[in-house]
């Protein structure tokens, strides 16, 4: 009979302690007692260490919460989608959300490469696999809320790779359905947003690859969920999407309906307006875009995503389509071998995304020059204020704008709605309780999700 390593080592460890004793007991005063002693702590150590170097390696040796398996999910929601993004630098900021009206959360995300591997190198493969993603999954399973892995791609060319590599796909899909299968979560999105218009026969490719990974994780987790990020204009400039066909292929559509304006836009204007497209104030906007889908789609499967953020920016005077700011020039003279040369350099002001908490924290009605408008339009609030000497303005989704378009996709019998993102309205309450407002506490398979309130 073969006796088992750890026995053998056991055994030593035992045999070792009974010849210290013995020394220590009958040479009490001889000088290499003492090293007897140290001999036997010193087996101690190197056998305590082949011990653990014998054992398999897994994470619950080192995490406290590896041991709490998690369990896709197996009821279906009877209410409407509430779907938040939840990105990996924010999965520590998740206290307020409200798990008994959020129906799914997609962890943000997992790049996969071209040659199809999933990339674990990534910050957000690593904290997909920490104990504080692990501490809210198992606070949603809690309240039945669903949570899907994001699989990303931003790049065109690894996009290309992937699609015109059969190979790479299966690997990505094989990847894909084990990641969600081991983690005992519950489907994945899919937000490859490539720029530019690809052709038609990569747009088929994306469709199929889709498709692939809707069989493949179904069959391997029954009550999984797929679906798929786009841009609010694929409709009118489809890029890699075939909203219909993809509608088709997978459990819904996540609409991104935001950054009809960025950072770089000639005059402020909101990121997700409501209208003004037709009335010829803005390119786009929300309302033609789920008009646009709907031609193609059923309405029950497309999520209206919208922005718990806004843009800030530099203008010459707030109001409405208001111009504005790039910078300005600063003039120096330098030493040339010629004698002395004046140059400019061009200082621009600083525009970018603020999240509804910094915005909040920043935008006060205590700063200089503070003043408030709304865009009728747009059906959004915008706020500005004097900042060394220079007007800022931003358009930001509060509870008020955001209700008006909750109550817009309702009015169109969407699937739901959904935010980009969690975590981004951090120490405040007023956006889950027009969320509960408006879509109610979720209802699973006929009964209300449990809280504290009703178990």
């Amino acid at each position: 009979m073969k006796i088992p390593f750890v026995v053998v080592i056991l055994r030593l460890l035992i045999l070792l302690a009974k010849v210290a004793i013995y020394r220590t007991k009958h040479t009490p005063l001889l000088p290499d007692n003492k090293h007897a002693v140290g001999i036997f702590w010193g087996a101690i150590a190197v056998i305590f260490i082949l011990i653990l170097n014998s054992l398999p390696y897994t994470p619950e040796m080192l995490s406290p919460l590896g041991k709490q398996n998690l369990k896709p999910l197996t009821e279906e929601k009877d209410s409407q989608e509430v779907f938040g993004f939840a990105p990996y630098w924010t999965i520590n900021k998740l206290e307020n959300v409200d798990f008994n009206v959020l129906t799914t959360l997609a962890y943000f995300g997992v790049p996969v490469k071209g040659d199809g591997n999933l990339d674990k190198r990534n910050q957000g493969y690593t904290t997909f696999k920490s104990d504080s993603a692990t501490e809210v999954f198992l606070k949603a399973h809690e309240r039945n809320t669903r949570i899907v892995l994001t699989l990303t791609q931003m790049n065109n060319g690894e996009i290309n790779r992937l699609l015109e590599n059969p190979a790479a796909q299966k690997r990505a899909i094989d990847q894909a359905v084990n990641e969600v299968r081991e983690r005992g979560i519950d489907g994945v999105n899919i937000d490859f947003e490539y720029v530019g218009n690809p052709g038609q026969e990569k747009r088929s490719q994306f469709t199929n690859f889709v498709a692939s990974l809707t069989n493949e994780m179904k069959k391997a987790v029954p009550h999984s969920k797929v679906t798929v990020s786009v841009y609010a204009s694929s409709a009118r400039d489809p890029k890699i999407y075939e909203i219909g066909k993809l509608a088709k292929v997978s459990d819904g559509i996540f609409m991104m309906a935001y950054d009809f304006a960025t950072t770089n836009a000639e005059v402020a204007m909101p990121t997700a307006p409501l209208y003004g497209h037709k009335e010829g104030k803005y390119w786009y906007d929300i309302s033609t875009a789920v008009d646009d889908f709907l031609k193609e789609m059923q309405a029950e499967k497309l999520i209206l995503g919208l922005p718990w953020y806004g843009y800030n920016y530099p203008v010459y005077e707030p109001g409405d389509k208001a111009e504005t700011r790039r910078g300005y020039y600063v003039y120096s003279w330098v030493k040339t071998k010629k004698g002395k040369r004046q140059v400019r350099n061009f200082i621009s002001f600083p525009r970018h995304a603020q999240t509804y908490e910094l915005a909040r924290g920043e935008v006060l009605s205590d700063q200089p020059g503070f003043k408030t408008g709304w865009d009728e339009l747009g059906q959004v609030g915008w706020s500005a204020y004097l900042k060394g000497g220079i007007w800022r303005m931003i358009f930001l989704e509060d509870a008020k704008s955001l209700g008006i378009k909750y109550d817009f996709a309702k009015s169109k019998s969407l699937g739901g709605v959904g935010m980009w993102a969690l975590g981004f309205d951090s120490g405040s309450s007023e956006m889950w309780k027009l969320l509960n407002e408006k879509f109610g506490v979720k209802q699973v398979g006929g009964d209300i999700a449990r809280n504290e309130n009703n178990i």
